[in-house]
């Protein structure tokens, strides 16, 4: 059993080492996790933690101060050897654990509970678990809590393993769009060189008939410079060649959008001139040469001067020239070795290249010269697949021209062969990329925006039916027993339709289901070839099939069912392509899964937490009430005993006696302000119309006595009209400026009341919240001690106090009955502050009146 237990631990890590995940820096999501699972189980310390050869090393830790431990101590072991949730009441229970370095010394492991990081393919990388330093139980809801937090951190792993697989490829293509671009700038640099060192003249022109480039030859043929001609219109720079032929084929060519071929004398220079003009969609290009002494010589110079321009148009990769006459074809060396050919290996007769042509373009690539050869294309050029000595196939890229006689017939062509191979391969691999970029990206925002199962399945079955060009594509739902339902399908016509059936395939035995649930992938080209069962070959071909592609769907390293690709007209070899495809698509639909799973679980908590909440405010509410009686008669006799034993008593019972009625009286408020506090949800009026002036109005006469005191200064903007509970408004008015006043120290106390609709910005300044358009913008300045950033949002929770209650008597309630009731209405409250510099309190309600 040794090397067996070897080549797994060999294998589990060399798939730890893939995932590159040790010694990685903390990332929040796996530190939200291990939070999560501390809270879930009620303990201190939390750990994902993945073990390599020697160590255990903890990507994410809660209550520990070590980032790694040797693999040789603590309590992992247990789940590597289980392969499942271990839990551990208490390790002093177990003689063998009682004396585990971790238990006798740190951290002091009492309880200990952990789940095995199980990869797709089986593999345990590490644990998460939770520790305490006492004894513990959990529930059964909480370890299955802990078991889906580990699934979250095995597909966190995944992700993060997918989108650096990602990057790589990104990186190549970023890589090879840099190399096409500098590939292009090089044929640009290339072709310019090509321009300059050339015979001919060249000059290029625009719509407009002016001049936008002209090469050394040409400033000499012409006897005229760069500067003289560039951006000049033709007909005035050259007025002499009106008229001429030179007018009427350049006009042609424009016109009719064809090339043209002509020999004129050039006036000026009393020369003749060959000129070659080609037309295109932004203007004209034209050759030419003087050929004055061409003319003079011998017709095979000619002939030999006319294979080399042609030639220079075919692009010189393999030249390729052929005579119609004798029907026989110059292949050059080149061409012959890009086929995989010594230069004796091929004849020069015509089918040596018809005879190679793939069968399915053979007449298509013929036509295409035979369009050519009636004028209909100024050039033959075609793309198409051509047989090499090996018998594989090469994308070629066949560029030529023909050449007439006088008479109209054709007499030779010459061309060009380029290999493009790799750029087809690369344009379909991109081709593919995109497809499958764009399904995932359709399939991952259904996932982000609804979470509707349905919806997700449907788009995956309709979109990979369609990317795959398979006769149908299915999801079936798996049940235990192996049977199942086919619930969502994308089928052609003609073959049979499955949706909705409950199937059951007699062959499909227990440990198939666990294969798939380890993550199998089934691939058969052919079921009537294939080695399997003859009762499985019978069910699949009642469905019509002949070729299948299965990959599991798995939720939380459980078997959920089966994705699905069936080929039922002929055979089909499937490629890596279309199974990484189908298994990246399951993964994501696990992904939904869970996550609809796991919605609906938090869906149900979050409505019982609101009737929780609901009975607890209920609960305060009565308890405050009640305490109200027996709390007031408390207050009376210690009224009474302070007023009947003053100064009677010693000292003490004098301080003691204040202290129980100061006592007693800090209890009345704080009954008063709970039971306020919970009126904003229990005793709530309905909202109605309310004007805020005169709600503000209401406050400053509540407020007078502390005002006057104080000499505080109130100004206040028009106030408008809002939808809200008139009561509770008066209170947040009444909170904000009792604050105001109160904490203003020795100073005067300036205070302010502002509004603003939407945006606006009251403050000419910026705002740590904006404001939505239908929302209205209150605030409440003053010139107070201020606070520190820290605490903005502390002073909102119930009972927070920043000062001492001998230097400013309070509660700690009034800000959080402010935020309780600012929310009710659906509104929004902040502070901004600094110290010794005032604050400013905002809110938002929203403007129902006016819509």
């Amino acid at each position: 059993m040794e090397p067996r237990h070897i080549d797994t631990e060999v294998t589990r890590l060399e798939a730890l080492r893939q995932y590159q995940i040790l010694d990685t820096e903390p990332e929040e999501a796996y530190n939200n996790l291990a939070q999560l699972a501390a809270f879930i189980c009620g303990t201190p310390i939390s750990l994902v933690n993945f073990i390599d050869e020697n160590r255990q090393w903890f990507k994410a830790k809660i209550g520990l101060d070590v980032s790694e431990m040797p693999r040789s101590v603590g309590l992992s072991y247990l789940c590597q050897e289980q392969r499942s949730v271990v839990v551990v009441p208490d390790t002093l229970a177990n003689e063998k654990l009682a004396s585990n370095p971790v238990v006798t010394g740190y951290p002091y492991v009492r309880f200990y509970a952990g789940v095995p990081l199980i990869t797709p393919k089986g593999d345990i990388l590490g644990t998460l678990c939770v520790i305490d330093q006492v004894p513990k139980e959990l529930s059964q809801k909480q370890v299955e809590a802990l078991v889906a937090l580990s699934c979250l951190v095995i597909d966190q792993l995944e992700l993060r393993h997918h989108i650096s697989e990602v990057s790589k490829v990104t990186e190549k293509l970023v890589a090879h769009e840099q190399a096409a671009r500098a590939q292009s700038e090089a044929a640009k640099t290339r072709i310019t060189n090509l321009l300059e060192s050339i015979t001919d003249g060249f000059f290029a022109l625009d719509q407009k008939w002016q001049f936008t480039y002209i090469n050394g030859q040409a400033e000499q043929l012409l006897q005229k410079t760069r500067n003289e001609l560039l951006g000049k219109n033709i007909w005035k720079v050259l007025p002499e060649i009106i008229g001429t032929t030179f007018d009427c084929e350049y006009r042609r060519a424009i016109l009719k959008q064809v090339s043209v071929e002509f020999e004129e004398l050039y006036l000026p220079q009393q020369q003749w001139l060959k000129v070659h003009a080609y037309p295109a969609k932004d203007g004209l290009s034209v050759y030419f040469q003087n050929v004055t002494e061409r003319r003079k010589t011998a017709e095979a110079l000619r002939e030999s001067e006319e294979r080399w321009q042609l030639a220079l148009h075919g692009n010189n990769d393999g030249i390729w020239d052929w005579n119609l006459k004798t029907n026989e074809v110059f292949f050059s060396t080149r061409w012959k070795e890009m086929l995989g050919y010594k230069d004796c290996e091929v004849s020069n007769r015509w089918d040596e290249w018809t005879k190679r042509i793939h069968p399915d373009e053979r007449d298509w690539v013929l036509q295409t010269f035979q369009n050519h050869f009636a004028k209909k294309t100024p050039f033959y050029v075609c793309e198409y697949r051509v047989q090499s000595q090996d018998g594989s196939y090469k994308w070629i890229l066949d560029r030529g021209q023909a050449l007439w006689d006088a008479l109209g017939d054709i007499v030779r062509m010459v061309g060009s062969y380029t290999d493009i191979t790799d750029r087809k391969r690369a344009d379909e691999e991109l081709k593919r990329q995109n497809l499958r970029s764009q399904l995932f990206a359709e399939i991952t925002l259904k996932i982000r925006e609804s979470l509707q199962i349905d919806e997700i399945l449907q788009t995956t079955v309709t979109e990979v039916q369609k990317l795959l060009q398979a006769d149908r594509v299915s999801i079936f739902r798996l049940e235990t027993d192996g049977s199942g339902t086919v619930v969502q399908e994308a089928v052609l016509p003609g073959w049979p339709v499955i949706l909705g059936e409950n199937i059951f395939d007699r062959c499909f035995k227990e440990e198939y289901i666990e294969r798939y649930r380890q993550g199998r992938v089934s691939a058969l080209e052919d079921i009537e070839a294939a080695h399997i069962q003859p009762c499985h070959r019978e069910f699949l071909q009642q469905f019509g099939v002949r070729a299948n592609l299965v990959v599991p769907i798995l939720v939380r390293d459980d078997i959920w069912g089966l994705l699905l690709a069936h080929q039922c007209g002929a055979p089909r070899q499937w490629n890596q392509f279309e199974t990484d495809l189908l298994q990246q698509l399951a993964n994501q639909i696990g992904i939904a899964l869970s996550q609809a799973q796991l919605l609906e679980k938090e869906t149900q908590q979050s409505q019982e937490l609101t009737r929780s909440n609901a009975e607890l405010e209920q609960f305060a509410y009565v308890t405050s009430h009640d305490l109200q009686e027996p709390l007031r008669m408390v207050t009376s006799y210690l009224q009474l005993l302070e007023r009947k034993y003053k100064n009677k008593l010693d000292a003490n019972a004098d301080q003691f006696i204040a202290y129980a009625v100061d006592g007693a009286s800090r209890m009345q408020t704080l009954i008063n302000d709970l039971l306020n506090y919970s009126r904003v949800s229990t005793r709530r009026q309905p909202l109605v119309s309310v004007d805020c002036s005169v709600v503000l109005e209401q406050v400053l006469v509540n407020l007078q006595v502390a005002i006057a005191h104080r000499k505080a200064v109130v100004t206040y903007d028009t106030l408008p009209q809002v939808i809200a509970d008139a009561t509770q408004l008066t209170q947040v008015f009444q909170n904000l400026i009792a604050n105001a006043i109160k904490f203003c120290d020795r100073q005067q106390p300036l205070i302010h009341i502002g509004v603003s609709k939407g945006d606006a910005d009251i403050l000419d300044g910026n705002l740590n919240f904006i404001p939505l358009e239908d929302e209205w913008l209150f605030l409440v300045r003053d010139n107070g001690i201020g606070l520190e950033s820290q605490y903005t949002e502390r002073i909102f929770i119930i009972f927070q106090r920043l000062h001492g209650r001998d230097k400013y008597p309070g509660t700690g309630i009034g800000l959080a009955i402010c935020k309780k009731i600012i929310e009710r209405h659906g509104g929004r409250i902040w502070v901004e502050s600094k110290p010794g510099q005032g604050s400013t309190f905002y809110f938002t309600i929203l403007d129902r009146a006016g819509k």
